[in-house]
């Protein structure tokens, strides 16, 4: 029986090692490093808020046993709760949003929780809510601080080599990115030492295995291996082969493969099961995120009439036409709707031959071209959403010639109409705004609509709408 080996190593097999320098200290040890730190400053921090506040207002020092309680617990809760949500791991201590949103959550909370606590013992007379006001402000500002620092020497050291990185192995196929994945892995304490080249019919070079047991013991800490063929045969050999080593041995699925097992799991007995597709949202959710359209649609009809009136005099001089422009489109589950606009163009297409607006397009009206700039022309949708025909936040609904001609060509393409489409969406904050020129640009949309469909929360939507607030003020994305 052959085994699945290429017969000559070629030059298959890149070696980094004589490039890295063994550091000090365990990368895994910042994880520690930065508990200890956050408790410390969090104790001095509620120290120089009590004392602080005392002597501003009261010119005296207040006694030590009232302010060193509050920091043991404010100290001892946040660092628990920042290591629950693995927050001091050396790669999410270097995401500086979900840190300085953790911290923005944490520390008000624990010092409600201890606000509460002191109201319900009737001690509230003893402390002061204008110091823990003051600490508040000391931790935050510090704990964020910290952040800033953590955000920018981590990596500047991991390129160093300040810290004792393990070394690895990387089995991959020839267009997989071993620069990017060298920057991802120094984030998590790994450097990349070998590179071993799988060839395309997924075979490694015939000497691979018996050169990784000959470095083991010196250069090599971990295996991973980059797999994109859904045979896993030859996977399962190499495998086996390599338990004769003592090394920890990682498999990365790339391909389709890899979406399949990046999707949500769920364990079913001995098995798992990967949802590569959510079911329809809950009554609740659907509840959820109706209520939040009519509040907001309401408040943005009533909010922006002035505004709404200003613009449909302003067409209604510019040019002949009327002021809104209807057109037939499909909304959840393939109803069909029509949605409105401020006119923009001298036509008025709703027919099977529609053609996009380009860049200086001349059926553009002097107003349309102003109104379309600053998506002005997209408020009327408001009623749509108040109508119940669309939401805020879904993928955006195309012309019924365009869903003919994509439904034929992109295979999920009709899966966009599982939700109502919205007056923004996850493509749309994502640079997938604007013409579709190409079949590429509308799968990359589609790509980025299916996402949040898949991955959708209220939260999620909150983003999406304060992300849109932001894109309208760049006018040139929009034509």
């Amino acid at each position: 029986m052959s085994t699945p080996f290429e017969p000559d190593i070629g030059n298959d097999y890149i070696s980094y090692e004589h490039k890295l320098p063994r550091g000090g200290l365990e990368y895994h040890v910042i994880a520690y490093v930065a508990a200890a730190a956050d408790f410390i400053y969090l104790l001095g921090a509620t120290g120089i808020g009590f004392t602080g506040y005392q002597y501003v207002v009261f010119g005296s020092v207040p006694d030590p046993s009232l302010f060193v309680g509050i920091g043991l617990v404010l100290s001892t809760i946040f660092v628990l709760a920042m290591h629950s949500a693995q927050a001091y791991s050396p790669e999410n201590i270097q995401l500086l949003r979900p840190q300085i949103r953790l911290i923005c959550i944490l520390i008000p909370s624990a010092l409600g929780f201890l606000l509460t606590v002191i109201f319900f013992l009737k001690i509230g007379t003893t402390f002061s809510r204008g110091a823990i006001l003051m600490t508040a402000v000391i931790s935050l500002s510090g704990l964020i601080c910290t952040r800033l620092f953590w955000h920018w020497y981590l990596p500047s050291a991991a390129a160093a080599a300040s810290f004792k990185m393990r070394r690895v192995l990387l089995i991959c196929h020839d267009e997989f990115s071993t620069e990017h994945w060298q920057h991802e892995a120094a984030a998590s304490g790994m450097t990349l030492a070998h590179i071993i080249r799988l060839s395309d019919e997924n075979l490694l070079p015939a000497n691979a295995l018996q050169r990784l047991r000959q470095s083991e013991t010196d250069s090599i800490d971990e295996v991973f291996i980059v797999w994109r063929d859904p045979n896993v045969s030859n996977l399962e050999f190499y495998l086996g082969e390599l338990r004769r080593s003592a090394l920890p041995v990682n498999v990365i699925f790339d391909g389709v493969v890899g979406r399949l097992t990046s999707a949500p799991a769920r364990r079913i007995g001995s098995m798992t099961a990967f949802q590569t597709q959510r079911p329809p949202l809950s009554l609740y959710e659907r509840s959820t995120k109706r209520a939040f359209d009519i509040v907001f649609s309401l408040t943005a009809i009533l909010s922006l009439f002035p505004l709404l009136v200003v613009v449909a005099i302003a067409i209604k001089c510019d040019s002949k036409g009327p002021v809104l422009f209807k057109q037939v489109r499909k909304g959840y589950g393939g109803r069909s709707f029509r949605i409105l606009k401020f006119r923009s163009m001298t036509v008025m297409e709703d027919s099977g031959d529609i053609r996009q607006a380009t860049r200086n397009d001349p059926r553009v009206t002097r107003v349309g071209a102003v109104i379309r700039a600053t998506s002005i022309d997209e408020l009327p949708q408001f009623w749509n959403v108040l109508r119940g025909e669309m939401s805020i936040v879904g993928p955006r609904p195309h012309a019924l010639a365009h869903d003919e001609l994509y439904d034929a060509q992109i295979a999920k393409y009709a899966f966009r109409r599982h939700v109502k489409p919205g007056l923004t969406g996850w493509a749309q904050v994502n640079n997938c705004r604007g013409e579709t020129p190409n079949i590429e640009k509308m799968e990359e949309r589609i790509f980025h609509d299916l996402w949040y469909i898949n991955n959708w929360s209220f939260w999620l939507d909150m983003k999406i709408v304060v992300r849109t607030a932001i894109e309208i003020c760049d006018f040139g994305k929009a034509y």
